[in-house]
């Protein structure tokens, strides 16, 4: 049934989340390539993806990769690190061929080393899954193995930033008590481990001022460098969700106040039709 969507001529640059998170990533491209034209596909039926399994992550994301096939899409960037933590491997090699895919934590931990010093520790702030898979921790002790990594689970951080809770008691109790973890392991840098968690950094200063790593910048510059896909003076962002559109414009205000159509699609009523 995805093969009777109409094929574009144009050529764009995918990203995918499973909401609003991926829109930081997106921000830090259209800032570097105002001319590329782009695909955003927030998976909002099935978020938080922190909280489900590789395989079903796979198989979100399997499915929205096939859109963006329909799409003439060729580049993409998986704008999500639990996805990346958990599901890259398989889908590199799934469509190795049909899409380059630019994966947030691979790229991520190596920029991330730059100014830290052997025996230091660095924090990563990340969903269940992510931390569940130690990818970070994988990626950050095969280039430096000295490094000490503290993955901190911080479920829940994903609904604040969805929910626009950022100002709620329990959010901020909340956000407080994994900061605390990361200020008594000492550590001296976190990686926001999630792309939701950009939303949250001016909060999380107060209750623990230390440079804060944002992988969506590393990543815009690695693609620059490397994709070719053509520039267009009448370039375009295209929006599409599996589930609540308007909340996802309301959600989405902080790094894109959307104006246009953001279009739905519910992948398991497309299979059932």
């Amino acid at each position: 049934m995805i093969n009777s969507f109409k094929k574009e001529i144009i050529e764009p640059v995918g990203l995918l989340d499973s909401g609003v998170g991926g829109l930081s990533v997106l921000a830090q491209l259209y800032k570097l390539m105002p001319y590329k034209n782009y695909i955003f596909f927030g998976d909002t039926k099935n978020l938080p993806y922190g909280t489900k399994t590789p395989e079903e992550i796979y198989q979100f994301t399997k499915e929205i990769l096939d859109f963006f096939i329909t799409k003439n899409v060729k580049n993409v960037v998986i704008a999500c690190n639990t996805t990346s933590a958990v599901a890259y491997d398989k889908l590199k090699n799934n469509f190795e061929g049909r899409l380059n895919i630019y994966p947030l934590i691979q790229h991520a931990a190596k920029y991330a080393l730059e100014n830290l010093k052997n025996n230091d520790t660095i924090a990563i702030l990340a969903t269940k899954a992510t931390v569940n898979s130690k990818k970070y921790t994988h990626e950050i002790q095969k280039l430096n193995p000295s490094i000490n990594v503290v993955e901190i689970d911080c479920s829940g951080f994903v609904e604040i930033v969805e929910n626009r809770l950022y100002n709620k008691k329990e959010s901020l109790e909340l956000i407080k008590s994994k900061l605390d973890i990361a200020e008594k392991a000492g550590a001296k840098e976190i990686i926001l481990g999630c792309t939701h968690y950009p939303y949250l950094v001016d909060i999380f200063k107060k209750f623990y001022d230390v440079k804060y790593f944002n992988p969506a910048i590393c990543i815009s510059h690695i693609v620059k460098n490397e994709i070719k896909t053509p520039d267009y003076k009448d370039s375009k962002i295209d929006f599409y969700v599996s589930a609540n559109p308007l909340e996802f414009k309301l959600s989405a205000k902080t790094f894109f106040d959307i104006k246009d159509e953001v279009k739905t699609i519910d992948f398991s009523k497309i299979y059932c039709a």
